[in-house]
Formats: structure tokens, sequence, C-alpha cells
């Protein structure tokens, strides 16, 4: 059924809430900080406000809280995009062009095999505990990470554990058996199925010689497939890395939040599950800002006086001294607070906003597009086992009606679950608005009208979901057009909702996106994937075998056509449907002049340019 546009609410935030940092509710994640070669070099330290200056207060409202603020162990956008102000990481990534530059690591060389990568760390960078950043502390946060425990290590995500797959198994190539199409009695293969099997036995063909080889070298702490080797401190600012497989991607990868590099100080005194526990509370790097309190569901940053950078302050005069992030999961709640100059800005502007933010002359900041949103199929689930039954949902979403209607001008629907910018083909036999076509796959496999569960979010706005309850209303209509009914599964997101989705317990449809956090086909792969059995109810030794061989492929066309092959590979298994790659914004009052937007979320407020408001100032 529709849901016509709901009436903006009153606004339920208090001036008062917002500016003493009582604010109930959640807090926005802030990510990643990038440095610049250019403002590298030292300069004397910016004045200090006097004792009657208000500071430069950035106030922004965010959708939800951070789940966690150790970026090690976390895996949601909020609280990378806390950490990221407060930590930095090895490498970090250009703001124009989203390339690796020089981070905490001045600079790395990479032995010829690719199997060896030396880093020269930057002297002079302190944590915020005051304490120096040497090898010895960079080789403390690897050595850590390698030995997460495993109820931790299931937590992360864009980092030690994705990066370098270290808990993952060598997958067993399947038989030409195993790809067999498995057709009911009386059912014939269509043209496009026999078509698919031959595609899938070429692909069997080409992975083969690639297993018959020695896939890794050395010795393991973890999964046979785990391309971690070993890390040392060969001088006090020399870091060596050695991997057991060539990962081309890695220089890259190390600018992901949860690579962050953490002060040793905090890396023990915990309890043997979790000897940094003090990080969950208290996160200590050595970024822009340190944080102060997380209190009442605020976040308050300052800037940090010993920063090694002060080259990238002095730069930038305008930086805020000091960011309030607070939650307000309403999108209409967080227009009418910036309207009422009770914040100077929010995150994840909604469709129906942008027409009254740009009239009344706000600021609009516009990320491209690298995140996606999919609709999940459960495997395990009576119906949506029947491939045929996924295929009929696939027809059946009006996928280029859900862009124009629920997302901001320029979002795009999507064929896969690789944004455009990383130029994969789409598989050729995409799924388009057919819903003839479903009707008769519905037939074909007998359904007569079962409900199927479909999960959805509430009380929050994600990147890649602004209108979590409109999508389902939308998705929903188009489902019940070719006679598929549903029954609305509900979650609040601070409820466990990914937990909820991605749980045995859990079997029907889904809403749920990813958004990418530096320029690699395996992020995206592995962000979605890794917990598939879990999530989709779905394995395939095929897929496995096919996304290992293409991670050490260099870039050019062989990689480009290996990660095409697993693209056309989950167009045929269908555990999810890929819907739209949205483009997201944030607005802001005059007071905010720039605000550094990034696709990956690589936004560092020391980059911000802006005044006090009149809320503050007075």
């Amino acid at each position: 059924m529709s849901r016509k546009v709901p009436k903006k609410p009153q606004n339920l935030v208090s001036r008062r809430a917002l500016l003493t940092g009582t604010l109930a509710g959640t807090a926005l994640a802030l990510t990643a900080c990038t440095t610049s070669p250019r403002n590298a070099a030292s300069a004397s330290p910016t004045a200090s406000p006097s004792a009657t200056e208000v500071p430069r207060t950035l106030r922004l409202a965010a959708p939800a809280p951070p789940s966690g603020l150790d970026p090690a162990i976390t895996g949601d956008n909020e609280s990378f995009r806390v950490s990221r102000q407060i930590y930095e990481t090895l490498v970090s990534i250009d703001a124009n062009t989203g390339s690796p530059i020089a981070g905490l690591a001045e600079s790395w060389t990479q032995s010829q095999d690719g199997l060896t990568y030396t880093f020269t760390l930057r002297q002079g960078v302190k944590f915020h505990d005051g304490t120096e950043m040497d090898a010895e502390s960079v080789v403390a946060n690897f050595n850590r990470w390698a030995t997460l425990p495993t109820a931790l290590s299931n937590d992360s995500s864009q980092g030690f554990t994705d990066v370098f797959h270290h808990t993952e198994n060598i997958p067993t190539l399947p038989t030409e058996k195993d790809l067999q199409l498995n057709l009911d009695d009386g059912q014939e293969a269509t043209e496009r199925d026999v078509a698919a099997q031959q595609q899938r036995l070429e692909q069997l063909a080409a992975l083969t010689p690639v297993f018959e080889q020695d896939l890794f070298t050395g010795k393991t702490t973890a999964g046979s497939a785990s391309y971690f080797g070993s890390v040392a401190a060969t001088s006090k600012y020399l870091v060596t890395l050695t991997l057991r497989r060539r990962l081309p991607s890695l220089i890259d990868a190390l600018s992901l939040p949860g690579m962050a590099i953490a002060a040793p100080s905090a890396l023990t005194g915990g309890p043997a599950s979790n000897p940094a526990q003090s990080l969950m509370k208290t996160p200590m790097g050595t970024g822009p800002y340190r944080f102060v309190s997380h209190k009442d569901h605020n976040v308050r940053l300052e800037i940090f006086d010993d920063y090694w950078n002060r080259g990238r302050l002095d730069a930038n005069t305008n930086h805020p001294q000091v960011a309030i992030i607070s939650s307000v999961p309403s999108p209409y709640n967080r227009e009418n607070a910036m309207s009422a100059d009770e914040i100077d800005g929010f995150d994840l502007v909604s469709v129906d906003i942008m027409r009254d933010l740009v009239r009344s002359a706000k600021l609009v900041v516009q990320r491209d597009p690298f995140s996606v949103l999919y609709l999940g199929m459960d495997h395990r689930n009576k119906w949506l086992a029947k491939r045929e039954f996924r295929q009929a949902i696939a027809y059946a979403v009006d996928t280029g009606q859900l862009a124009s209607k629920l997302f901001i001008q320029g979002t795009k629907s999507a064929a896969s679950i690789l944004p455009p910018a990383l130029s994969v083909p789409e598989p050729e036999a995409r799924y388009n608005h057919d819903q003839n076509a479903a009707q008769k796959l519905l037939e074909q496999v007998g359904y007569a009208g079962e409900e199927i569960e479909f999960a959805y979010p509430l009380r929050v706005s994600r990147n890649y979901l602004p209108l979590p309850e409109r999508v389902f209303a939308q998705l929903s209509e188009d489902l019940a057009k070719v006679g598929i009914r549903v029954r609305p599964r509900p979650i609040a997101w601070t409820d466990g909702y990914v937990d909820t989705v991605r749980s045995d317990d859990f079997t029907g449809l889904h809403l749920l996106g990813y958004s990418g956090g530096y320029r690699s086909e395996d992020d995206f792969l592995s962000g979605i994937l890794s917990n598939k059995a879990h999530e989709f109810g779905y394995s395939s030794a095929l897929l496995d075998s096919q996304i290992l061989a293409a991670r050490s492929l260099d870039p050019g066309e062989a990689r480009t056509a290996a990660y095409a092959s697993i693209l056309q590979t989950l167009n045929f298994d269908l555990p999810l449907l890929p819907l739209v790659f949205p483009i997201s914004a944030l607005a802001f009052n005059p007071n905010v002049s720039f605000y550094p937007s990034s696709p990956m979320l690589n936004e560092c407020y020391a980059d911000i340019q802006m005044s006090n408001s009149p809320a503050v100032s007075s």
C-alpha cells in the first residue's frame, strides 16, 4: 500500500538542551580526517581563545548514535565518523581524488613480489595522552587486531579482519556436478538458465589452474586464507609488514577507519576478553580533535592543542574548535532544529525537504554515490529458497521509480552491488521491471499468497536509506501488485536491527545497505557478503573461489573481468537484490560556509569553514 508524505512534526528539541549538551537521543558519527602533504609543515600553535572568548562551536545533528567508540571493533558509519576525528591511519585519502596519500606514515615501499611493505613513520606525532607515536606503537595495534577474540572481531567492519580476511579459510572449488541446475519435476530450463549454467562452467574452468597452485606462503595464526604474515618495528620509525599473498589494494585499505592507530597505553589494562576496553568509552588517538565526553547521547570534541599538523589548522583559521554532535532521528525534526538555529547543520537530508532548504537559502552539500541499498532475500525461507521466486521479486520491484520518488535527484537504480565509480560492467541479464514475468514465475512455483516477513528499520536515517518506512511501503506496494504478500517487521535501529536481520532467527526479506570506505571492489563484496550465511542463508563455493582469485589481480582488464564474473554469479544466485546507488546530502545554516563532503565519508571537521551562530555567541 502507498503512504502519503508525512507532515513535518513539531520540533521536539529545545535550544537549551542542544547548547548545554543534555539532548537525549543519538549521536552522529563523523568520518575520515585527511591529512594533506602541503599542510604537513610545522607551524606555531594557533592562539587559544581567551577566557571570555566563545570558541567556534559546530553543533551538528545526526540521525543515530555511535554504536561504540573503538573503531577496531565497530561496524557503523556513525561510530567511524566520530572516531575518524579522533584517530588517524597510516595512509590517508586525498579529499579531491580519493587516492591514497601520506597519513601517519609519510612514505612506504613495496617489495618486487608484493609481499613486504616498509612504512616510514612521521616523527613528532603525539597521542592525546602525550606519548609519542613510533613503530612499536603501530606494531602494538597490529598485534592487538590479529589476536582479537572472535566475539570482538565479528563486530569489526572496515578494519583488520576485513582487510586481511584474517579468519577466512581457503575455499574448495565446486565440481561441475555442484553447478548443475536444480529443476523441479516437469520443469524445463529457460534459455537464460542454460546460458547462465554454461557461464558458470566456464568460470570454474578458469579457476581450476589458479587453485592448483600454492595460494599462500608462510605460517598463519588464524584462517588458512589470512593475508597477514607478520609485522615488526625494524627501527624507531620504520614498520615492516609481511603478507602471505599479494594484496594490491592494501595501501588503499589501510586508510579505512577501522585501521586507526590507538595509543598503546589504552591497549592494556582491561579484562582478558578485551584488554583495550577503555577505548570503548575513552578513545585515544592522534587526530586533530580529542575526545571530551559522551554524555546524555551527545559527543563533545575539542581541538587537540598538540596536534602534529599545525600547518593544516593554521591554513584554515575558521575551523571548529569545539564540536557537539547530537542525535535527532527524524529528518523533519533535524530541519526544524536548524531553522530555529538550535543547530548549525544536519546530515542526511530527505528528498521531500530538499526544496524547502533550497528556497530558504541554506547550504546543501551533496555526496556523490558510493553506497548501495539492497533487499536481502534469505534462502532459508520456504519461498525465498526458490530461485524463481527470488527472480519474481526482482522483476516486481521498480527500482527506477524507487530512485526518483524517495531519493535525492541523481540517485540511480542499481543492477549490481558495485557502484558505477568502480567501472565494473553490470551483468548483461539484468532484471528490468516486468510484472507479467514476475506473475508467470510465481505461478510456476505454485505460490498461493503466503505471507513473507519483511523487516525494515525504524527511527533512523542512513546515507543509503534516508526514509526507511517509505521505502518499505513502496517495495511492499510493488510486490503486492504481482500477488506477493508481506508481513511488516519494523525494528528500531537502536534495538538491534542489524543484528536481527543478520541472525539465524530471521529468514525473510530485509532492507540494508553498505557504504564504501575506499575504492575497491573487495571492500563492497567483503562488507556485504562476509556474513552471508547468516544474513542471506547463502553459501557458494564458486563465489568464494572467484573472490579469492580476484583479490590478488592488479588493476586492469583481467581484474575488471574477474569482478564482472563475480557479479554474474550473484545475479544468478540472487541472495540480495540491489536497489539504488543513493546520493546523500547535508544542510547548514549560513554561519557554515564550507563543508568537505566525500563519497567515502572522508569528512574531517578541521577542514570545515565556519563562524559561530548568534545563538552561541550571544
